[in-house]
């Protein structure tokens, strides 16, 4: 059973919906020890994540290495992505070095800032005791434990959007004539949030909608802190906007080409597939909680308990849920396009579960997350539990690159081409980062250099300089590049087990003589 941490006292709900906090129900001394618990275990957890970060055997993935190289290039923007991701990575690589573990060193301290803005958010709306437990919650979180040993767009920002509920939160406890720094607090955060993701402006979605039904945040929003949460975030948002109006849109572009209706629409399954990607990030027992409370909203003498906050939180959380579910239902949607719903949603559930006679149910939500988290420190330190798991097929892109780039190196060298040619993206990432001791120059085929699909498209198009290149490509009929060329000779192919019965091989062809129809 969960203990206590010592000196929490319990909160008395009224049984009408109204905020359950008391802010006289626990002294100072006692909410800076409560404080002082969440830091020791968000710390604990953090060091073990770095540990595991340092320790995997696991390569980067391919979304990890473009990100690496784009932090080689400090800019306002990229191709398919705000400049967040590639600032901190260069930071990182810049102090400790561009190894595996250095680039990801980020992602689970990123994740500790964010449950600290949690616990202080949680601590503004409900009191320290379901702060510590919001904050517990958020840091393990099944979708924590797996994203923290990767460094990917999500981290960042989550880490701002967590610092946007913080904000969020104090507004709400302000008037409409005070609350200047807490909207500038507010702003900056989702700023920052849509520099690490487009995904940010969901918050703003997320505060229209809460406006709409709370009349403290429509009076704040309405009069000058609206303006100086919207100018805020403009601001900070504005050198991103300024790079794509010098670079056709190109980001936006992007993003928008993810979001393409299929052939076959309304497909049902699509929606069941994201939905379910929900329910396995913030855990059966949180998602069920959220279920079953919003079919019984209507209950406001039981559990429960639906205050005006949880209202202002949930709809603050759910457009990433919204939009996600629609683009599923239309085309196709990554799972994690709905990560911005964790924290609102963690810290609403789990409150939830505060309130509920018996600590149980939040008993087996730790138990449940700690199982997963058990799982993940599996996974990272031995290749045989990942096979027999069952999971080598979902992990085989962080598999094999490492033996990969010195074969495809010596090839290179044995016959004298001068740089590495590749036709897909994903492959220019990794060559870029696995062969970057090696001196030789990476160019990605692009077969219109008037439109370009993918960043190396746009910033490493082979125009036939330097003439002699070795084609990595996995294309099993590569003519589609190799009749470019006068001379293509195939030299050999690079071929590792990236898991039981599974193979990942390149085909390394020697080309010369640039000819473009």
């Amino acid at each position: 059973m969960i203990q206590e941490p010592p000196h929490v006292l319990h909160t008395v709900s009224s049984p009408r919906a109204a905020p359950v906090r008391d802010p006289h129900s626990m002294n100072p001394t006692a909410e800076r020890r409560t404080w002082s618990y969440a830091v020791a275990i968000v710390v604990a957890l953090t060091v073990l994540r770095l540990i595991l970060v340092f320790s995997t055997g696991f390569t980067l993935g391919a979304e990890e290495a473009q990100y690496w190289s784009w932090s080689l290039n400090p800019d306002f923007g990229y191709f398919s992505k705000p400049p967040m991701i590639a600032w901190i990575i260069g930071a990182m690589t810049g102090v400790c070095g561009d190894g595996e573990g250095c680039i990801r060193a980020a992602s689970p301290m990123l994740y500790a800032v964010a449950a600290l803005f949690i616990f202080e958010a949680g601590r503004v709306l409900y009191g320290a005791r379901a702060a510590f437990w919001c904050c517990i919650a958020f840091i393990s979180l099944p979708g924590t434990s797996v994203s923290a040993g990767l460094m990917t767009t999500d981290v960042p920002l989550l880490a701002f959007w967590s610092a946007g509920l913080f904000f969020l939160a104090l507004l709400l406890r302000a008037s409409p004539a005070e609350g200047r720094g807490a909207a500038l607090g507010l702003g900056v955060s989702i700023g920052l949030a849509i520099m690490s993701k487009y995904a940010g402006a969901y918050f703003l979605l997320g505060l229209i909608a809460a406006a709409a039904v709370d009349q403290r945040l429509r009076a704040h929003l309405a009069g000058r802190n609206g303006a100086v949460i919207s100018l805020a975030a403009l601001a900070i948002v504005s050198p991103n906007i300024w790079w794509n109006l010098a670079h056709g849109f190109a980001t936006f572009r992007a993003t928008a080409s993810n979001a393409v209706i299929s052939e076959t629409p309304f497909n049902l399954d699509r929606v069941a597939e994201f939905v379910a990607t929900q329910f396995g990030l913030i855990g059966p027992v949180l998602f069920l909680a959220l279920v079953w409370g919003l079919l019984k909203r209507d209950r406001t003498t039981a559990w429960p308990r639906i205050a005006r906050d949880d209202v202002v939180l949930l709809l603050v959380s759910v457009p990433a849920f919204i939009v996600g579910s629609a683009i599923a239902l239309l085309s196709k949607a990554n799972g994690n396009w709905g990560a911005t719903a964790l924290p609102g949603m963690a810290m609403v559930a789990t409150v939830w579960l505060l309130r509920a006679p018996s600590m149980r149910w939040l008993t087996a939500s730790f138990a449940f997350a700690g199982f997963i988290g058990a799982v993940v420190i599996g996974l990272a330190l031995s290749p045989a539990f990942v096979d027999a798991v069952g999971l080598s097929s979902g992990l085989k892109v962080l598999r094999g690159w490492n033996t990969h780039a010195p074969e495809i190196v010596r090839a290179a060298r044995e016959t004298g081409a001068e740089a590495l040619l590749s036709d897909d993206r994903e492959d220019t990432a990794m060559l870029l980062y696995y062969t970057r001791t090696s001196g030789l120059p990476i160019y990605t085929w692009t077969p219109n250099p008037e439109l370009p699909l993918d960043h190396f498209q746009m910033t490493r198009p082979y125009s036939g300089t330097p003439d002699r290149v070795l084609l990595v490509t996995k294309r099993p009929d590569p003519t589609i590049v190799t009749r470019h060329f006068t001379d293509a000779h195939e030299d050999e192919v690079s071929s590792v087990l990236i898991g039981p019965a599974r193979r990942r091989t390149f085909r390394l062809i020697d080309l010369s003589g640039f000819k473009r129809d």
